[in-house]
């Protein structure tokens, strides 16, 4: 009775195991979605100062744009005075050609005409000297002038044409600086489309981030949910245990007042009685009571040795149940999933929900009333002992090793099990193998 309340206690002991795990789990998510929250932040911050860079680019070809404006409308002015100037130019050329035909005109005629005596017929004519004088004095005015304003003219076309060249070379100026320009404003352009594609880049990152993060939030919440429907299943499992530790020690109790309330026969034969010793468990769980005279109670008690070790031989130290063991159908299936335990429950729903770990059962099974021996057969469950051969393996040397007996073949002295545990392939079973049916313990529904 005593093992049965320690092995639903182990039980519940196992499965509260399962929550620091879960708890680590979680914290490893945390700090998963603390590093995805670092991540965003630092590329809020990247994107920050991408876009302070791409604000003073524009403002830089803002600037560029405004230089290269100023530059045309200069360009534009200086087009104008050009135009205007060759304008000029185009008129005193048209001037200074009349005015050089119609001093050429007047050479001509004082060559064909004889026109040069008209300074002799001026003076000739003239009524005095001094009106001679004036006379000679007006027609070298007149032909002075005529010559000072081509020269005049020829000086302003020459001024002219300079102003042109010096228009021309400031208009090509120009053009060299707003070509320069032009590649500035290009080149900056393009730092700020590499800017854009880098910030997009960013953008990109920071919503694959966030996505991230998103699902380490969903698996935080789905490990939460787990936490809590494992802390569920603990708490009924406890509740399940601490009713069944109850059970048993009422079980205890009545077996310890039925035993003190037994009399027995006085080994001297005499009428008087004594109460019988109580009931004691051996260390799988059976009981043997004291009674009788001293004479065979030596017999008995090297005939239980015998037996032990007899059994002990053939993989069962139990001495078999009573054949009509309580089942446990309808208590649901409260081992680890993925154990050997586990599946040997979900393909024996009648096995005990608390008889511990593998090696435990025999015992339990036992102290459930269950037949416990060495005989090989179909339906029963075979239990290994710690470090016991399992075929091509050996049990677990602390929990040993539970699986279903699914056929016996007498004839090479064989059974085929299947199982589930933690080792195979398949955890939740079945896993198939056969083995030697030799050695083994097992439990008879």
């Amino acid at each position: 009775m005593k093992k049965s309340l320690l092995s639903a206690l182990l039980v519940c002991s196992l499965t509260l195991a399962a929550v620091p795990s879960n708890v680590a789990f979680a914290d490893t998510i945390d700090e998963k979605i603390e590093a995805q929250d670092q991540k965003i932040n630092s590329l809020k911050g990247q994107q920050a100062d991408v876009a302070n860079q791409i604000s003073s680019l524009e403002a830089e070809i803002a600037a560029v744009a405004e230089k290269v404006s100023d530059l045309e409308a200069k360009q534009d002015k200086l087009n104008n005075d050009t135009m205007k100037l060759q304008d000029k130019i185009a008129k005193l050329k048209v001037r200074i050609a009349k005015r050089e035909e119609a001093i050429k005109k007047q050479a001509r005629d004082v060559q064909v005409n004889g026109q040069s005596t008209n300074f002799i017929d001026a003076v000739v004519e003239s009524d005095s000297l001094s009106d001679a004088i004036g006379r000679v004095q007006a027609m070298t005015t007149i032909v002075k002038a005529n010559n000072d304003l081509v020269a005049q003219q020829k000086r302003d076309k020459q001024a002219v044409e300079t102003k042109v060249k010096e228009n021309e070379e400031k208009v090509n100026a120009l053009a060299t600086t707003q070509k320069e320009l032009e590649t500035q404003k290009n080149d900056i352009a393009n730092k700020q489309a590499e800017l854009n594609v880098l910030k997009a880049n960013l953008a990109a990152e920071e919503a694959t981030a966030k996505s991230d993060k998103d699902k380490l939030n969903k698996q935080k919440a789905e490990a939460e949910a787990e936490a809590a429907r494992i802390r569920k299943e603990q708490e009924a499992a406890q509740k399940a245990a601490a009713e069944e530790a109850a059970r048993q020690e009422k079980l205890a109790a009545q077996a310890q007042q039925e035993s003190n309330s037994t009399p027995v026969s006085n080994p001297t034969g005499s009428n008087s009685t004594e109460t019988s010793k109580p009931v004691q468990e051996n260390q799988t769980g059976n009981t043997e009571s004291n009674s009788g005279n001293s004479s065979n109670s030596n017999n008995s008690n090297n005939s239980g040795n015998n037996n032990a070790n007899n059994n002990n031989d053939n993989g069962s130290s139990w001495g078999g149940g009573s054949g009509s063991g309580i089942d446990h159908s309808g208590s649901g299936n409260m081992y680890a999933q993925g154990q050997c335990t586990w599946y040997v429950k979900q393909v024996a729903p009648w096995v005990g929900t608390y008889w511990g770990n593998g090696a435990q059962w025999g015992a339990s099974a036992a102290a459930d009333g269950y037949r416990v021996d060495g005989t090989p057969a179909a339906g029963a469950v075979v239990v290994f002992a710690g470090g016991q051969s399992v075929g091509s393996w050996n049990a677990d040397p602390v929990y040993g090793h539970v699986a279903y007996v699914e056929s016996y073949n007498a004839a090479n002295n064989t059974i085929t099990i299947s199982q589930g545990g933690m080792g195979f392939s398949s955890p939740t079973g079945p896993n198939i193998e056969t083995i030697s049916a030799s050695g083994l313990t097992y439990i008879h529904r």
